[in-house]
């Protein structure tokens, strides 16, 4: 269980928010707005999709993930779809309180697959949203408990020099000098060179920080988000990222799955 310190001002808004049916999307609006709201998938894309299927909500492939407030702003219908609309805000730590980064537009679209949204609209509210802040922080993937939230300064503070790996189906920590461990390597660097024209453009400089997982195989799984840039940077540093290639850590010679951090700046 983490200890988790919140400034005074964001305590009211953090407290667990009781989850009611919504009947209609006017209803289910009304209990959203105002809240910051944790997604279960931690998604941290701008456009946010799921299904319902089979009297479940099954969500779909998720880009970059992060811990993120959302803040809904609209419910509505829209043909065969319910939309969310609202702002997301990637939540990291100055000093020992946690504090919002990066504002940006984002919109979960649920496609009903022809079911009635009357029947739907009462259960997306538990479906979709942890209850409360503190349950989606103490609810967070092993593999990046202990990284996020991230330092708003981009500085990973530790209490060893370690390097997160997947064995035997759980993850565990070892020290960077385990004689047991090698570390990944990087094989071939996908190249980005739009990233700094588009900070050029959007008239942005400074730096982001990704959490992402090494797959046993060399390939890069889950990519979280930890110190936002916003104006598409951080997608597009994800996204390059995604196409690169590394060779898998080892542990006893044998391949496995670790997490490393990476800081990409741009002028």
């Amino acid at each position: 269980m983490k200890t988790i310190c919140i400034s005074i001002a964001m305590v009211a808004i953090l407290l667990a928010h009781p989850v009611f049916g919504q009947a209609d999307a006017a209803a289910l609006e009304t209990s959203l707005h105002g809240k910051p709201l944790g997604l279960r998938n931690y998604s941290a894309d701008q456009v946010v999709k799921y299904t319902w299927f089979d009297g479940k909500l099954v969500p779909g492939p998720v880009d970059l993930h992060g811990i993120r407030a959302f803040f809904a702003d609209t419910v509505r219908q829209k043909g065969g779809k319910i939309l969310i609309e609202g702002q997301g805000e990637t939540l990291v730590r100055v000093g020992p309180k946690l504090a919002p980064m990066g504002k940006l537009p984002m919109r979960l679209e649920i496609d009903l697959q022809g079911e009635d949204a009357a029947s739907v609209l009462p259960k997306l509210q538990a479906a979709i949203f942890f209850p409360s802040l503190q349950a989606a922080l103490q609810s967070l993937p092993d593999s990046v408990s202990d990284m996020l939230p991230f330092s708003s300064d981009g500085k990973f503070q530790s209490t060893c020099h370690c390097i997160h790996v997947f064995e035997n189906g759980k993850w565990i920590k070892l020290e960077e000098n385990d004689p047991k461990l090698t570390p990944p390597g990087v094989v071939k660097e996908a190249e980005n060179p739009g990233l700094d024209q588009k900070a050029i453009d959007s008239k942005v400089s400074g730096s982001l920080t990704l959490v992402f997982s090494i797959s046993e195989t060399g390939g890069v799984d889950e990519v979280w988000i930890a110190k936002p840039l916003g104006a598409g940077l951080d997608e597009m540093a994800a996204k390059s990222l995604r196409e690169s290639l590394f060779r898998p850590g080892r542990l006893d010679g044998k391949p496995v799955g670790t997490v490393l951090i990476r800081t990409i700046s741009v002028n």
